[in-house]
């Protein structure tokens, strides 16, 4: 069956040669739609707001722990003398290793703990396979530890095995391959605006194309059921909206990437961007007819917000009406309040919440508030610096803040100025 979303694959071959051939009057038409006062997006990149109820990720390590040490030395000299009675293979070592690999990572000692879950990988693929599923924990395990010590590629690729294990989402979707995926592909999005990363490109492009090829490959079955593909779909969009938000000529990483076949790709195709966003939403808005209304609702606030995040005001507040006019309820009365309070956008904190890590350095907390038209414009900044800081710092912030998308507040369905005050932002270092 024929499908809007994937109309431009064919047209724009990803190794970006396609758009040699085109004329030019249609790429300057084609530029016309779409990018539109994004670059670069700052707003989740340099700055992250501390939302209410978003916590953030606990420290999960304690090296000063004295049992935790003693009971890691213990195990290790078990298995020092289990490995000279069955060999370095025996499958029995597997899980005992990737219990030593938790100790060690709950000790901060990620070099240990990676050796550790090396080893039990190697044994599980020798005696089960290269893509048995068993070895799916020590791959998860290995991506923590090497981001953790600042391996960002290595990380991700840990991620991708887990990804290749489940057929890379081509074949019959299980619940756990689909979670798999999709926290795959969050992990990708995470590391490329991650500022302890260097935003490599080529490795934001590749998941990129998995969460697109795994998204089209399902929409081909017909066994895909509606929540599995609303999960794959906004997954999608938030990798449009980084798209989208991104200047790749800035990049740190373009020095080495500028005339790769992604760097070309990635930068022409921002052309394409909105359009490819706005189908993707409607033709899933048309999927949940059956859905709740309360679904529906917050798919039609979705879509107003891609709409008004590409300049698209009008439209916007078409959609933005329709989710009031569909916020009925006890769960529409939650997406009224929201909706009754303007936001600064993308407003969507899973974009942003890795940002949130304590590891991730901070410059200032700044407390800002402003007032937003109705046609999403940003004015009238106060901000400050919490505690001690550079009031410096605080006029950046309260300059992106006015450059930034946002939605208008929403009154008996109509978009209406309003104000919001207390944000708190992290400024990142």
């Amino acid at each position: 069956m024929f499908r809007a979303y994937n109309n431009g694959r064919n047209d724009v071959p990803r190794d970006g040669r396609g758009w040699r051939r085109l004329p030019p009057l249609l790429v300057l038409v084609w530029a016309s739609f779409g990018v539109e006062a994004h670059l670069p997006e700052y707003f989740g990149r340099k700055y992250v707001r501390v939302a209410d109820g978003l916590v953030p990720p606990s420290v999960s390590c304690e090296s000063g722990d004295r049992k935790t040490r003693e009971n890691a030395n213990a195990l290790k000299d078990l298995l020092d003398d289990a490995l000279l009675d069955s060999g370095a293979y025996s499958p029995d070592l597997a899980d005992p290793i990737g219990e030593l690999g938790k100790l060690y990572t709950s000790l901060c000692n990620h070099p240990a703990a990676l050796k550790a879950n090396r080893d039990a990988l190697q044994i599980v693929r020798v005696n089960e396979g290269l893509l048995s599923p068993v070895q799916i924990p020590y791959l998860r395990a290995l991506a923590d530890s090497y981001e953790a010590i600042g391996d960002f590629r290595s990380a991700q690729q840990s991620m991708r095995s887990i990804f290749r294990v489940h057929g890379m989402g081509q074949g019959e979707l299980s619940d756990a391959a689909l979670r798999d995926s999709l926290a795959y592909f969050a992990r990708a999005r995470a590391i490329f605006i991650d500022p302890r990363s260097r935003g490599e490109l080529s490795l934001f492009f590749e998941a990129f194309n998995d969460n697109e090829d795994m998204l089209e490959a399902q929409l081909e079955r017909d066994d895909l059921d509606y929540a599995a593909r609303e999960a794959l779909s906004l997954s999608h969009l938030r990798n449009l909206y980084l798209l989208l938000g991104t200047d790749f000529a800035v990049m740190p990483s373009m020095s080495a990437d500028a005339a790769s076949p992604a760097a070309d790709f990635m930068q022409r195709s921002q052309m394409l961007t909105y359009g490819k966003g706005r189908v993707l939403l409607e033709e899933l808005i048309e999927e949940a007819s059956s859905q709740p209304v309360a679904s529906r609702a917050r798919l039609y606030l979705r879509l107003g917000n891609w709409q008004q995040w590409n300049a698209k005001w009008g439209q916007a507040c078409d959609s933005y009406a329709r989710a009031w006019e569909l916020a009925t309820g006890e769960e529409g009365k939650v997406l009224r309040k929201q909706l009754a309070k303007p936001a600064v956008l993308p407003e969507d904190s899973s974009l942003w919440a890795s940002l949130l890590d304590p590891d991730v350095a901070v410059k200032a907390t700044i407390v800002a508030g402003f007032r937003v038209s109705a046609r999403g414009d940003i004015s009238r900044v106060d901000a400050v610096v919490e505690g001690d800081g550079s009031s410096g710092l605080a006029g950046r912030v309260a300059r992106w803040l006015r450059d930034s998308h946002a939605r208008p507040a929403l009154v008996h369905g109509a978009c209406a100025d309003g104000e919001l005050r207390g944000r708190r932002y992290r400024l990142l270092d």
